[in-house]
């Protein structure tokens, strides 16, 4: 009877993301996509930490606004259909090597946003499940910022994202 959204719903809350990213890229779509090699190693399973992080997200039901797992391509994509939605946008900072960060396809991850008020409710149930949590930004604008590297209007995204079929197919 209760749900999370997968988007992005308000202005100004705190995005995060939960879980451990690792440089695994060989068996992704940007792999597929930039260098036509669909194969490689994929991403490492960890049944004991997923089970662990989907814990922690029941339990975030009503404290999370929005939670969008990492699955194929990685964060880049997630911020994209989180940002498009509602058309709330985002500027964020990757930790570490940002092309791992925005690309890896690692499992048991979740980009998840909640209200200013919550951030440190979150932050303390994913200490408790014993889950990775990184702040990595907040919702708001109309655009998609990634520090340092990129800003792209939502209405370029969305000119991108609801033309690529028809470009392919014709």
């Amino acid at each position: 009877t209760r749900r999370t959204p997968s988007a992005f719903e308000a202005e100004g809350e705190r995005v995060f993301l939960l879980g451990t990213t690792r440089e695994e890229l060989s068996g992704s779509e940007w792999a597929h996509v930039v260098h036509d090699h669909l194969g490689g190693r994929p991403p490492v399973l960890d049944l004991a930490g997923e089970q662990t992080l989907a814990t922690l997200l029941r339990e975030g039901v009503g404290l999370l606004t929005s939670a969008h797992d990492l699955s194929e391509g990685g964060l880049a994509q997630a911020l994209v259909e989180a940002t498009l939605r509602n058309d709330v946008g985002a500027r964020v900072a990757v930790p570490g090597d940002p092309f791992v960060g925005l690309f890896a396809e690692s499992t048991g991850r979740v980009l998840v946003t909640v209200p200013d008020a919550d951030a440190d409710r979150l932050v303390d149930l994913a200490h408790r499940h014993g889950v990775a949590i990184t702040p990595l930004g907040r919702t708001g604008g109309s655009a998609l910022s990634v520090e340092g590297l990129f800003e792209v209007p939502l209405t370029e995204l969305r000119r991108a994202w609801t033309t690529t079929l028809a470009a392919v197919f014709g």
